[in-house]
C-alpha cells in the first residue's frame, strides 16, 4: 500500500540517531536494569529515575545499537504532525512535546502536543511520497520555536532539545541539528 493512497496520512514509525534507536527513557532504564553485569550503585540510580514522575519521560537513545526502537504515531494537522508514542502501559498514547524553560524533548498524558515538520536535511520539507521508498534522514522541527531538534548529553543520557545547547554563546562552538532516519512500519487507515 502507498502512503499517496492513504487519504489519513498517518503512520507509525521509528526514529534513529547515529545507529541508535530512539527510546523512552523508560525503556532504557528498564533495559539498564535487566543487564546482567550492573553494578549496586547503577541498579539504585535506574531504580530511583524509574520511580520519578520525570525521567521516565525523556526521550532518549538506547544504550545498544540492537535494543528495541520506540513505535511512533505520526499524525498529521497540514504540513504538520503531532507525535505520540505507541507503547503497552502507562505512556501508551502519550504525546511529544517540548518542556518549558529548558527545551527538553518529553512525552505526557496531561501537555498539549507539540507540533512538528520532518524536512530534509538540506531543509526542504518532505512529502509522505519520499518516505514511501524507505529509510530517510530527516530533521524533526519543532512548530513552536521553528527550530529543529538538537542532541545534548547529561551524565546518564543523551537527550533531545528544541535549541541548541551550546552554553559558550560563541558561534565556534554550535552544534548541528540531531539528524535522524526515519523507518516508516506502517500505514494507518482513515480514522485511526
Amino acid at each position: 500500500m502507498s502512503l499517496r493512497k492513504n487519504n489519513n496520512n498517518a503512520f507509525t514509525a521509528n526514529l534513529y540517531f547515529n545507529g541508535f534507536p530512539v527510546v523512552l527513557n523508560q525503556q532504557r532504564l528498564r533495559q539498564r536494569l535487566r543487564e546482567p553485569r550492573i553494578t549496586r550503585s547503577d541498579k539504585l540510580d535506574a531504580e530511583v529515575c524509574l520511580a520519578d514522575k520525570r525521567e521516565p519521560g525523556f526521550i532518549t537513545l538506547a544504550e545498544h545499537e540492537d535494543d528495541k526502537p520506540l513505535l511512533l504515531e505520526f499524525s498529521p494537522h497540514g504540513e504538520t504532525y503531532t507525535i505520540k508514542i505507541v507503547l503497552r502501559g502507562g505512556y501508551d498514547g502519550a504525546r511529544l512535546y517540548i518542556e518549558n524553560g529548558n527545551h527538553n524533548l518529553l512525552v505526557s498524558q496531561e501537555q498539549p502536543a507539540e507540533f512538528f515538520s520532518i524536512t530534509r536535511v538540506e531543509g526542504t520539507k518532505l512529502s509522505l511520497d519520499d518516505l514511501d521508498a524507505g529509510p530517510v534522514f530527516i530533521n524533526l522541527i519543532s512548530e513552536s520555536s521553528k527550530k529543529p531538534l538538537y542532541r545534548d548529553t547529561t551524565g546518564r543520557m543523551s537527550i533531545f532539545k528544541n535549541v541548541d545547547p551550546n552554553l559558550t554563546g560563541h558561534v565556534a562552538f554550535n552544534n548541528k541539528p540531531a539528524i535522524f532516519v526515519i523507518k516508516v512500519i506502517d500505514k494507518l487507515p482513515v480514522g485511526a
